[in-house]
């Protein structure tokens, strides 16, 4: 038995192979995508090379909260299916006939996909596109109140990510049940590929919502600027350590009354950090902006 499992798995050694570096390359391209979002919703210019380990890291980070937030959806969805299913035990039969009839129909079933995932993509998940400058600017106006509660308030945070993932789990459901229904040449074609590129986009949004949303707002407080002190009662934050330099949040003193205290990014050359001090590690939305909202 081992020889032959030995014979196996040296066949098959080209095919992993392949499959490992198809696999990197993906989690690749996905990190630098979060990355790249990431920087740009905190308020910091472009400081990326083309090779970088960290975005393998982050692509990997991202697959584990994936592989987490499925399981977590499951158990967020099990009371709902529960539910669900006893309201289809109570319907009567006839009911249940006509309901399961009218949603076997495959053109009905593709406009309302197109419907879902237009709406999630457009009212939903392209949302986080409006967050952008966290850590200097107060947020926009544009950006929609419940999607800042839920940034600031960040227990909910996780919660919402697996809805998302839910949503996106429902677009593929669709598109599986759909696979073999054979729609006429035309419109209804065209309709099926659309609804396709919907699901990828879909897909797509959903490491850049992590990237904006979730990834590393957890930041290391530090007790000076390289070999400069801060000044009392100032505070700060390593925000980003570039190619070039370590990028580094600093907020004054807290102002009387109304007027916010004053936040600024400082960038320090590698060689003029030559020692950093770790004081804590905040959540840094509810740090700056818990206060008031």
């Amino acid at each position: 038995m081992l020889s032959e499992l030995g014979k196996w798995a040296s066949g098959q050694g080209g095919a992993w192979a392949k499959a490992f570096v198809i696999g990197s390359g993906l989690l690749y391209a996905v990190g630098y995508l979060i990355i790249r979002f990431h920087l740009t919703a905190i308020g910091i210019g472009t400081d990326l090379s083309v090779l970088d380990e960290r975005y393998l890291n982050a692509g990997a980070r991202f697959l584990v909260y994936l592989v987490l937030s499925i399981s977590n959806s499951v158990l967020v969805a099990l009371p709902g299916l529960l539910l669900a299913w006893a309201l289809w035990r109570l319907c009567p039969c006839a009911l249940r006939a006509r309901i399961h009839v009218t949603v076997r129909k495959p053109k009905l079933l593709l406009v309302l996909g197109i419907l879902f995932a237009v709406g999630m993509i457009q009212f939903v998940m392209r949302q986080c596109f409006f967050l952008t400058n966290l850590l200097l600017a107060e947020f926009s106006p544009d950006a929609p109140g419940w999607l800042v509660y839920l940034l600031v308030h960040e227990l909910w945070m996780p919660l919402y990510f697996c809805l998302l993932v839910v949503a996106c789990a429902l677009s593929l459901l669709i598109v599986w049940v759909l696979r073999a229904t054979p729609f006429p040449p035309g419109l209804w074609t065209a309709a099926r590929l659309l609804f396709i590129g919907l699901v990828a986009v879909q897909i797509l949004m959903l490491p850049i919502n992590y990237g904006v949303l979730i990834m590393d707002k957890v930041m290391p407080r530090v007790a000076s600027l390289g070999a400069t002190p801060l000044s009392p009662g100032e505070q700060a934050w390593l925000v980003w350590q570039g190619r070039d330099g370590s990028t580094f949040l600093v907020q004054g003193r807290q102002q009387q009354g109304s007027v916010p205290a004053q936040r600024r990014m400082v960038t320090l050359a590698r060689a003029d950090v030559k020692r950093l001090e770790i004081l804590d590690f905040d959540s840094i939305m509810p740090t700056l902006f818990g206060s008031k909202r």
